[in-house]
């Protein structure tokens, strides 16, 4: 894990901190490569979500996750604030577990028994899929995802 460095600017009329330039930078690319590998497709509505990892020098939270979610002709996007690399980072590391699990639990429930089309494992019409199994699959997120972020933004609702 890597640790943000203070140094004092040079030049500036005050005594102004600025975040390490070299250590911000690859913090970024690390935490991006992450993000990018969590941006996922979530069967069977199709619905996709993609995340961006931003920073903002001399924010109170510079530490910014942008989550789009995109389903049908609408388009979600939440800004999510963070205060320090740790919490954005473990944020970002209980998203990409979360993926494997709905991954996971997808791929066991639409799974067809006996080669039947048009229903899942449990006998549910694939259509009714994230009727049936949304909740469960809700409570997973909140219950794996639980590194709340300082403070959400609704850019696009």
């Amino acid at each position: 894990m890597l640790e943000s460095k203070l140094t004092p600017a040079i030049g500036g009329p005050s005594a102004k901190f600025v975040e390490d330039g070299s250590r911000c930078a690859e913090s970024l690319i690390q935490l991006q490569r992450l993000a990018s590998s969590v941006s996922l497709s979530i069967p069977p509505a199709l619905t996709l979500v993609t995340h961006q990892v931003l920073f903002v020098a001399g924010a109170e939270m510079p530490w910014r996750l942008v989550e789009t979610t995109h389903f049908a002709a609408r388009r979600k996007i939440l800004m999510l604030c963070f205060d320090s690399l740790d919490r954005i980072q473990r944020c970002m590391e209980e998203r990409c577990a979360w993926q494997r699990a709905d991954e996971e639990f997808v791929a066991k429930h639409m799974t067809t028994s006996g080669g039947f089309p048009g229903v899942t494992a449990d006998w549910v019409p694939s259509k009714d899929f994230d009727l049936v199994f949304g909740p469960q699959r809700k409570a997973m997120r909140i219950e794996m995802c639980a590194m709340a972020p300082d403070c959400i933004v609704t850019l696009r609702a």
